[in-house]
């Protein structure tokens, strides 16, 4: 499932794409995304697209009306922006653009947006996507801090983590404390802070918690930088892998050596996730 890097990447490159666009129509081709009344849309603009926690967010506008469109990725959803080009929408898989390194199927388009200069379509193979309209931000806004945001600081961390009982892994996943991470940026970030996955999130001394804050901040904007990771299903929005598989450090790695002391790593489960660590280096 997508994380933070991941629909972060998505919402970059659909952005400068989208801004400006007017909606015309929309056809909705799967009844599990019907209920909203995706026809009160017509004739709003995009304003922006930018991520909310683990959503793809469309920002609309009418005047002074705004609505805003989230879109769950989920595990094979796709948001793809087809131009039009003199006067038809081109071939997605045909554009210079699109580098697909699995071909898109008519057979998993769920929706499609018609807007001036183009149409955007929502791909989903596995139809766990989800799309929601919202009238206000509380609507899809995440309960957790944003970790590349401003709130999110060494003692707005500190804060949170005084007191917490739990184990540390879990309690990076909850999203109403940080929003985005999910089980694959966890397990890195505790590993570059040489922290158990088991330790008690209330356990941290003072330094570990500045370090679990430098380490959480760095480890997404890198994951960002190239573009999220795809072990299967993830690709952007022009169809490109994720490439920051290349850079994992403990995730998915059991039995390999440990890059800094060579031991083998390991994996135990934790609340049905799996914590990908090392003995020697996590304490």
């Amino acid at each position: 499932m997508p994380e933070l890097p991941e629909v972060e990447t998505v919402a970059r490159q659909l952005d400068p794409q989208l801004r400006g666009r007017r909606l015309s129509s929309i056809e909705i081709l799967d009844a599990k995304l019907a209920g909203p009344d995706w026809d009160s849309l017509r004739g709003f603009s995009i304003q922006r697209t930018f991520r909310g926690g683990k959503q793809v967010v469309l920002e609309f506008s009418r005047g002074k009306l705004s609505r805003f469109l989230s879109v769950h990725l989920r595990m094979t959803g796709r948001l793809i922006w087809v131009p039009e080009l003199k006067g038809r929408l081109a071939d997605p898989q045909a554009c210079d653009h699109y580098q697909y390194k699995v071909p898109i199927s008519d057979k998993s388009l769920r929706a499609r947006f018609r807007l001036s200069g183009g149409e955007l379509r929502f791909y989903d193979q596995r139809r766990f996507g989800v799309l929601a309209l919202h009238s206000d931000p509380a609507g899809f806004a995440s309960a957790g801090v944003e970790p590349l945001g401003p709130d999110f600081s060494p003692a707005s961390l500190a804060g949170m983590l005084a007191g917490a009982r739990g184990e540390i892994k879990p309690w990076l996943l909850r999203q109403d404390r940080i929003a985005g991470i999910g089980n694959i940026y966890a397990s890195e970030i505790l590993f570059a802070c040489a922290v158990h996955p088991r330790r008690s999130a209330g356990s941290l001394s003072p330094a570990e918690q500045k370090d679990l804050h430098r380490h959480t901040v760095r480890i997404l904007k890198l994951a960002i930088k190239h573009c999220g990771t795809t072990f299967s299903d993830f690709q952007d929005s022009t169809g490109s892998t994720g490439s920051f598989q290349q850079y994992l450090k403990v995730y998915g790695r059991e039995g390999q050596a440990c890059p800094v002391c060579a031991r083998p790593l390991e994996r135990i489960v934790q609340q049905q996730r799996s914590s990908f660590y090392c003995p020697d280096c996590q304490h």
